[in-house]
């Protein structure tokens, strides 16, 4: 018998011999950033049909207006104004 006939040829290893659109990994490559697009458009999408609310209520600005500015620290020329004297300042 002869040896050449029981010697197979190595097949084409995997991946080889196709085209690069009918492989996985070019495609899940190409997934990735696409999805991020589609997100972002769709983050955008959200942000345009639901803008955020404005005070428009004169009443309701005035309320928060003065709530605000209670919130705020008092000065020290408002201190002094009051009559209460520092005793480091003797």
């Amino acid at each position: 018998m002869n040896q050449h006939q029981n010697v197979q040829k190595p097949g084409p290893l995997p991946g080889q011999g196709l085209p690069w659109y009918k492989q996985f990994w070019p495609w899940f490559i190409i997934a990735l950033p696409t999805s991020a697009v589609i997100a972002s458009f769709i983050s955008l999408w959200l942000a345009i049909s639901n803008p955020d609310q404005l005070v428009v209520d004169e009443d309701e600005y005035r309320q928060l207006n003065s709530e605000l500015k209670a919130q705020l620290p008092v000065k020290k020329e408002q201190k002094s104004d009051t009559g209460v004297s520092d005793s480091k300042s003797n």
